[in-house]
């Protein structure tokens, strides 16, 4: 696998041919005057020297311009942190570590100061258009809404430059390939305290991580690039009547057409907790009758019919299951965690422990399960924590995803509030879901429907896919 010293694995994997056909944006990250100003309070890193020996700031300003020309979105970051230390808090290491930093530089990384504005030699490349992001860490995915634009846009890729290499460009590339994209790192647009550190930085990422390019290579990658354009849909309703509809109790079904943002290439079908805890009469969760009232609305059949139609129209089919370790080796003692499953285990031994049948999937539900799809095991309510699931639908490039199971107002719930926050387009199949009553039921669809995405029945799907 060694090629000169190198691997040359994304080479091999044809990297360059998937970025020009995929869409991008470049990240230009900490381009600030505390490093890049020799008067800055980080001067003594000398990363303003390495940034001119290296041509690092001029390189940006010519990739900035061939992404304004080929419509790749130009995303800058800042490092701050909150304006009089608020948050600074004692006795935590990051407070005290930053005070113990402050008593060497009182000023450092203050939010709203000449220190964290965009150094002037690249302060003329910022466009109104662009997308400003703080950040308070060495990675930009962590703590803000990177990459909820980045689904918006519509992006798999991502060009990075900025300072400094071994921080928070190395950070930000970890963090990218560990969330599903392809990040490409620009070796001379970025820069760091010197060249051999630069080059070590350089050196990782390329061996396992992302490939890097220098600043030639990536105006002729722009330059061939055949990327779709940005997502734009046709409005299908007036913006200044929306208020005036929602206060008058319309939802957001009573204004916009879902049809022109669930788009089927892109789009994933999500069956929550199928298990026999809450669909079988013998179930954990048998006495809340969330078993007798997934029976009555014939919810099981809608998930079946959504299956076919999402088969035959080749969505990919996620299916989510609820447990804890097996002997609850993760309800740790002395935890509220703990105390709580403790509490929930009094009134229903061994719920939710893993490898029984308790979680196990439901009679019903087994025959639809099949190899190709994706099984998330999950401790939480939500589907998205701390499982794999976003980093699955970002290699698959989801922006859309169909919602159905249990409960209704719990998992299936919690899910989509995660989904619309993290950037998804949503829909809830109103009949291939339920929970312990009807009324629970209608309140968790009404709550959805107000504000996060519409909720439709399995009909209208089965009809949309066809």
């Amino acid at each position: 696998m060694e090629k000169n010293g190198a691997l040359d694995l994304f080479e091999r994997a044809g990297w360059k041919e998937y970025f020009k056909s995929s869409r991008s944006v470049l990240l230009v990250i900490d381009p600030q005057n505390d490093v890049l100003d020799e008067k800055g309070f980080l001067n003594f890193w000398q990363v303003w020297k390495h940034a001119r020996e290296n041509g690092s700031i001029e390189n940006i300003k010519k990739i900035v311009a061939a992404c304004r020309k080929s419509g790749v979105p130009v995303i800058w970051g800042k490092q701050y942190r909150l304006e009089k230390g608020r948050d600074l808090f004692p006795g935590t290491w990051d407070g005290d570590s930053l005070t113990l930093i402050r008593t060497l530089i009182p000023n450092g990384f203050l939010q709203n100061t000449w220190e964290t504005d965009i150094y002037e030699g690249l302060a003329d490349c910022v466009d109104e258009k662009d997308i400003l992001i703080g950040k308070h860490g060495s990675s930009m995915f962590e703590g803000t809404a990177l990459e909820k634009y980045l689904r918006n846009i519509g992006a798999r890729t991502i060009l990075i430059t900025g300072f400094l290499t071994d921080f928070c460009i190395e950070a930000t590339v970890r963090s990218a390939c560990d969330k599903g994209y392809l990040a490409v790192t620009v070796s001379d647009g970025c820069a760091t305290q010197n060249e051999e550190l630069h080059q070590d930085s350089l050196q990782r990422m390329r061996r396992m991580i992302g490939p890097v390019i220098d600043t030639a290579g990536v105006l002729d990658l722009l330059d061939k690039s055949s990327a779709p354009p940005l997502p734009s849909v046709q409005r299908s309703f007036s913006v200044e009547e929306i208020g005036k509809k929602m206060a008058e109790g319309f939802s957001l079904n009573d204004i916009v057409d879902w049809r022109l943002y669930l788009h089927k290439e892109a789009t994933a079908l999500l069956v929550i907790d199928p298990q026999n805890s809450v669909l079988h009469e013998k179930g954990s969760f048998a006495s809340t009758g969330t078993w007798k009232k997934a029976k009555e609305t014939g919810a099981v059949g809608k998930i079946e019919s959504l299956v076919k139609a999402c088969r035959a129209s080749g969505i990919p089919v996620f299916w989510t299951r609820h447990s804890r370790l097996p002997g609850g080796k993760d309800i740790f003692p002395g935890t509220f965690d703990g105390r709580l499953m403790e509490e929930v285990h009094r009134d229903a031994p061994g719920v939710l422990l893993g490898d029984g049948w308790d979680t196990g999937f439901f009679d019903d539900i087994e025959p639809l399960i099949r190899g190709e799809d994706m099984i998330i095991e999950k401790a939480s309510w939500s589907a998205f924590e701390s499982t794999p699931l976003q980093r699955y639908l970002n290699h698959l490039g989801i922006t859309g995803i169909i919602v159905c199971g249990f409960l209704s107002d719990f998992c299936v719930e919690a899910t989509v509030r995660n989904a619309s926050d993290r950037g998804y387009f949503s829909i809830i199949v109103s009949d291939a879901c339920s929970t312990a009553t009807e009324k629970d039921h209608a309140l968790a669809l009404a709550r959805f429907d107000r504000l996060i995405g519409p909720v439709l029945d399995t009909k209208s799907i089965v009809e949309f896919l066809k």
